[in-house]
């Protein structure tokens, strides 16, 4: 596979990865506040997503993308140990991770550097919205392993 084709897929699962990762952003700070009483109908929650992919989306994209940067290849490494099997498990697992840790990273930066006690992502704040997020990201490793054949080996 040439490095042309590899940097595309990496590219459109990074793409699809911010996309799931704000659509699910929205989603939880959506029924978040709808849990306290508040009405959002389907209108309004369509904007609201597109308002979060258009603010959040550019930054978004570009720490998805150093995640999934470090993450991929070491889920490549990882399942070139294990074998072919493992591939798209590893890959899953490792868009999952990605998300997952730049969101934690997120929070303790927020924490510490600026002595805060909230992170900018709130729907990173509680173990559900983390993990739908980690989710979302999760389907973007899997799209990727999806995409990008394994490697021959030599």
């Amino acid at each position: 596979m040439s490095i042309m084709r590899t940097a595309l897929v990496f590219i459109v699962a990074v793409l699809v990865g911010t996309v799931l990762v704000s659509i699910a952003n929205t989603h939880v700070v959506l029924q978040s506040l709808s849990a306290v009483g508040a009405d959002f109908p389907t209108a309004a929650r369509l904007d609201a997503m597109k308002r979060d992919l258009l603010g959040f989306g550019p930054t978004l994209f570009v720490v998805v993308l150093i995640g999934f940067a470090i993450a991929f290849p070491v889920a490549g490494w990882i399942a070139r140990l294990l074998g072919r099997p493992w591939r798209r498990i590893g890959f899953t697992l490792a868009g999952g991770a990605a998300v997952a840790c730049i969101m934690l990273a997120i929070t303790a930066y927020y924490g510490e550097a600026l002595h805060s006690t909230i992170t900018p992502v709130a729907s990173s704040r509680t173990l559900p919205g983390l993990l739908s997020l980690a989710l979302a990201g999760a389907g973007a490793g899997f799209l990727f392993a999806l995409l990008k054949p394994a490697a021959s080996r030599r």
